[in-house]
């Protein structure tokens, strides 16, 4: 895919093809995320008591979230160039455990909240959690934040020349 898309944009420098594929990767990835955590915290409408849906929502949460990470190493790998990829992905994973510490006892404190959701229409009247709705919410900022993603790729740019 990667060298057809290479071929057909001739004009595109290789570096905004690279960050064009991580950035659109990544706010899919995202974006399916916050769909699927929705099913994790109905708790009082059939569809949430489901086992079945819970099960692939699931399993699509993790197909979906899973490639994030390596994707974003690579990412910050390459616009720390000519930094060392160790360092860099050390201080990823520090990041990611520490913010993970901090926001753990918040989603916990919010586990403990429920709200309503539609509850003028019978058939679809739920209730949902405070810590799916903090989970979605950080999804939210993320893919914003993102979006907004715009480094200079160096590594790729020392490969191009």
């Amino acid at each position: 895919m990667f060298c057809s898309l290479t071929l057909l944009t001739n004009s595109i420098p290789h570096i905004f093809i690279i960050l064009f594929i991580l950035k659109t990767v990544t706010l899919a990835c995202t974006a399916l995320s916050i769909l699927f955590i929705l099913p994790l915290g109905l708790t009082d409408h059939k569809l949430g008591k489901e086992p079945v849906l819970l099960v692939i929502s699931l399993f699509l949460l993790g197909f979906f979230v899973g490639p994030v990470q390596p994707i974003n190493a690579e990412l910050a790998v390459d616009v720390t160039f000519p930094g060392d990829e160790t360092a860099v992905e050390s201080v990823q994973q520090f990041g990611g455990n520490l913010c993970s510490a901090l926001l753990v006892p918040v989603a916990g404190r919010a586990a403990k909240l429920d709200y309503q959701l539609l509850p003028s229409i019978p058939v679809l009247a739920s209730d949902i959690r405070g810590d799916v709705i903090f989970m979605m919410a950080l999804a939210i900022a993320t893919f914003f934040f993102y979006r907004s993603f715009n480094a200079p790729l160096r590594r790729s740019m020392c490969d191009d020349a």
